[in-house]
C-alpha cells in the first residue's frame, strides 16, 4: 500500500514537472505587452507632474489604460489557451500567481489611493514589490532560475524608492519595467520561437 501511494506521489511530482517544462517555453507577449503599456504611463504621468497637472486626469490616464490593458490580456490569454489546446496544472498555477499579482496591483493603485489610505509616492514602491513576489514564484514554477531572479531586482528597487521617495520614482519604475520586464520578455519571446523551431531540444 505504501509503495503503491509513493509511486502514486513521485507520478504526480513527474507530471507537475513535465508541466513546468512545456509551460517554461512561455511566448513572453504578457511581459512584452504590460512593460511597453505600464512605462509609457509612467513617462506620461511624470510629463503631467512636471507640467503641474495632476488630479482626475492622472487618475483617468491609469484607469482607462490598465482597463483596457486587462481586455488585450485576456484576449492574448484566451488565443495562448487556445492554441495549447490542453491546460497543463502547472500553467493554472501560474495563471493564478500572476491575476492575483494583478488584482493586488490595482488594488494598491486605485483602491489604496482612493481610500486615502497612504501617500500615492508610495504605489511604484508597493507594486514592485508585489512583482518582486509574483516573479520569484512564477520562475520556480516555469523551472527558469534567471526568472525568479528577476525579482531580486524589483525588490531591490523597491528599497531604493522607499529609502528615497518623489515622483522620480516614476522614471526609476519604468526604467525597472524596461529592464525587468519588458526585456525578459523579449528573452522569453526569442526562447519561444527557438522552442517552436526545435521542440525536442526542451522534451
Amino acid at each position: 500500500m505504501d509503495s503503491r501511494q509513493a509511486e502514486q506521489e513521485l507520478a504526480v511530482i513527474k507530471t507537475i514537472m513535465e508541466d513546468s517544462r512545456k509551460i517554461g517555453i512561455d511566448k513572453g507577449v504578457h511581459y512584452i505587452f504590460w512593460g511597453v503599456l505600464v512605462t509609457a504611463a509612467l513617462i506620461v504621468n511624470y510629463i503631467f507632474l512636471v507640467m503641474g497637472i495632476s488630479g482626475p486626469y492622472i487618475g483617468m490616464l491609469w484607469l482607462v489604460l490598465m482597463i483596457g490593458g486587462w481586455v488585450v490580456s485576456a484576449i492574448i490569454g484566451r488565443k495562448e489557451n487556445k492554441a495549447r489546446k490542453v491546460k497543463t496544472f502547472a500553467g493554472k498555477i501560474l495563471s493564478a500567481i500572476w491575476i492575483g499579482a494583478g488584482v493586488s496591483m490595482m488594488m494598491l493603485g486605485f483602491i489604496g489611493i482612493v481610500t486615502h489610505a497612504y501617500n500615492p509616492i508610495f504605489v511604484c514602491p508597493l507594486i514592485a514589490t508585489v512583482l518582486g513576489a509574483a516573479y520569484f514564484a512564477s520562475g520556480i514554477v516555469q523551472s527558469q532560475n534567471w526568472v525568479r531572479n528577476l525579482s531580486f531586482g524589483w525588490w531591490a528597487g523597491a528599497i531604493l524608492m522607499f529609502i528615497f521617495p518623489g515622483f522620480h520614482s516614476l522614471l526609476v519604475f519604468a526604467f525597472m519595467m524596461v529592464a525587468l520586464q519588458t526585456v525578459p520578455g523579449i528573452i522569453l519571446y526569442r526562447q519561444w520561437k527557438r522552442y517552436e523551431s526545435a521542440p525536442a531540444q526542451y522534451v
